[in-house]
């Protein structure tokens, strides 16, 4: 059986033949599976907890991608609090729970794939892992291990579907070894129970909210900046919490309501814009070079592994069909690997282009994408040429006296005869993305074995120019000219 976030993730599953458990059929798949028919995969979709499959109902699990909330709210709250630990707290309980769906009491065993580069993401990083319980973190670094010793078989010739069947069946098989090893591995486990780092935070959060509903905004209001002046709340939750406030003062006083907002739309971007006042910053490369940015992107990680981990959850995104937003985040996040200053005007203000790279003090890349794009079609029409036209007027409105360089993500570099940019605009195909993608892993890759805690900035920028990753090389080895019709 398979867990994915969404219906539309499912849709990989059924093409390949598995069948997709939905709403009206639920109960009826899960009840044929408790009663031994196994001749289809089952999927579900983003149901995390209340399906029990135990013993012989599930013996391989596979999640399917990082799962995402129920409600619309908690959506949004995940896009403008990612790095939260409510958020993370709220992911590894929903993991935690797709875990337990086929494992049902102690003697009860199963195989867990986990896939999907967001997902693994979040298991193995240091950032992450902490979030989860000490019983699943123990079974994490198990998982790890075993992946070890499979690279090593892999790497003595045999093939990985080998290899991967054969680890899966010492579980199923009951391999005596296995046991062992597992039971010696669990048996470390302190058991030791620790409060939720959070607690207080969503103790807080319930308080303001049972405050605000007793029409006591400003006792709500008091709890909320309590709560960010005792736990030293900063950045991006410290806007949420100001947005919160907001909500809370457009009751009874609307000028203080946007005050807040203005102030919380500071601290996050991709909160609410304010009726008014907003403010609006460049960004700038000054102050630090490139090849500084970057390596102290990459000291974040303790491990080249968990670099590239993170480097493959970037590269996955950046492929056609993509989702817009996560196309754009991965986009994003990609400047800000490469050592450049960036910004998502779209996003962030609701004006300018979809992504904005600071490459040097005077020189800006101005990005539209448009990897949504229906494949068949031959040519780039007059609204998609107007917008990179308006991202362009944008720009020299914003970042007046600076030079840009231009460039769209889509599929054809064909301009419609009805179409034209009123600047240089260079193309980058499915092709050239795929490219740069495998470029971009490349000069990662090549940290293996590096103590990325003592870069030298000559060796990592010979890197760089080697893997086609240099200033020049990235605006223009990935785009082509676009043809007029």
């Amino acid at each position: 059986m398979a867990i994915t976030p969404s219906f539309k993730l499912a849709e990989d599953w059924t093409a390949k033949g598995a069948k997709c458990a939905k709403t009206e059929t639920i109960d009826s798949v899960i009840d044929a599976l408790r009663h031994g028919q196994y001749e289809d995969v089952i999927v579900i979709a983003n149901r995390y907890d209340g399906i029990d499959l135990p013993d012989a109902s599930c013996r391989i699990l596979v999640l399917d991608s990082k799962p995402q909330g129920e409600t619309l709210t908690d959506r949004w709250s995940e896009v403008c609090r990612a790095e939260s630990q409510v958020t993370l707290i709220k992911m590894a309980r929903s993991v935690e729970q797709g875990l337990g769906r086929s494992v049902r009491g102690e003697k009860d065993y199963s195989v867990i794939v986990v896939i999907g580069t967001d997902l693994v993401k979040q298991l193995r990083s240091r950032k992450t892992r902490g979030y989860f319980s000490e019983q699943t973190q123990t079974q994490i670094t198990i998982g790890l291990d075993i992946a070890d010793l499979a690279k090593e078989d892999v790497s003595s010739g045999k093939s990985p579907g080998e290899v991967f069947a054969n680890l899966m069946n010492q579980c199923l098989k009951r391999d005596a070894g296995w046991k062992n090893y597992y039971e010696q591995q669990m048996s470390t486990i302190t058991g030791k129970a620790t409060a939720p780092a959070a607690l207080n935070i969503f103790a807080a959060e319930q308080a303001a909210e049972v405050a605000f509903m007793a029409k006591r905004p400003d006792k709500a209001m008091a709890i909320l900046q309590e709560l960010m002046d005792k736990e030293k709340i900063t950045g991006a939750d410290k806007g949420w919490y100001l947005q919160e406030m907001a909500r809370y003062a457009y009751s009874y006083d609307n000028p203080r309501s946007n005050e807040l907002q203005v102030e919380a739309h500071s601290h996050n971007r991709y909160l609410l814009r304010p009726r008014q006042g907003m403010r609006f910053e460049t960004i700038s490369t000054k102050g630090q070079k490139r090849i500084e940015r970057m390596i102290a992107w990459i000291k974040d990680f303790a491990t080249a592994d968990e670099l590239l981990v993170e480097v493959d959850a970037i590269v996955s995104n950046l492929r056609f069909g993509v989702t817009a937003d996560d196309f754009e985040a991965a986009f994003d996040n990609l400047g800000k690997a490469l050592g450049f200053v960036t910004q998502r005007p779209d996003k962030e203000l609701r004006q300018g282009p979809d992504n904005l790279w600071a490459l040097r003090d005077d020189l800006y890349w101005i990005v539209e994408c448009k990897n949504q794009v229906d494949q068949n079609r031959k040519e780039i029409n007059k609204h998609e040429t107007g917008q990179m036209n308006n991202s362009c007027a944008w720009f020299k409105h914003r970042y007046s006296g600076a030079k840009n360089k231009n460039m769209m993500i889509i599929w054809t570099k064909t301009v419609g005869a009805a179409a034209g940019f009123n600047e240089a605009v260079r193309i980058m195909t499915s092709k050239k993305l795929e490219a740069l993608a495998k470029s971009v892993r490349a000069t990662f890759e090549a940290l293996k074995g590096v103590d990325l805690q003592d870069l030298s900035e000559v060796k990592l920028q010979d890197n760089i120019d080697r893997h086609g990753l240099g200033l020049e090389q990235l605006t223009d080895n990935y785009s082509e000219e676009p043809v007029q019709k």
